[in-house]
């Protein structure tokens, strides 16, 4: 089962703090390139003795495969709710301080 989880961090170490998070994907990471590499050398029988695909291996490989991008791919869509959210923020930051410099300053003929 999976939960979400939230912490608090300080605005400006958003995204160091999403890049922590991203990283915590490498060990999947070098398991899906492994096995991507694995599951061809399985299927052209590279290693086998007698040039025999194992497939019963292949498909095994391949479930674990899968799991392993699934597991990036969860991590990356997690990370990209963070950077969105971020940069929404940042975004409504600059256009509320436009709106208050903008309001602020006399128009013409209010002088």
């Amino acid at each position: 089962m999976r939960v979400k989880l939230s912490y608090t961090v300080k605005t400006e170490d958003v995204l160091k703090e999403a890049a922590k998070i991203l990283n915590l994907s490498a060990d999947d990471m070098s398991q899906a390139i492994g096995l991507f590499n694995s599951v061809q050398e399985e299927l052209r029988a590279d290693k086998s003795d007698d040039g025999v695909v194992n497939v019963k291996r292949v498909k095994e490989m391949m479930e674990e495969f899968r799991g392993s991008l699934l597991s990036i791919d969860t991590r990356l869509m997690e990370v990209s709710e963070i950077v969105v959210g971020y940069d929404e923020y940042q975004n409504a930051l600059a256009s509320g301080a436009a709106t208050i410099a903008s309001s602020s300053s006399p128009v013409d003929g209010d002088e």
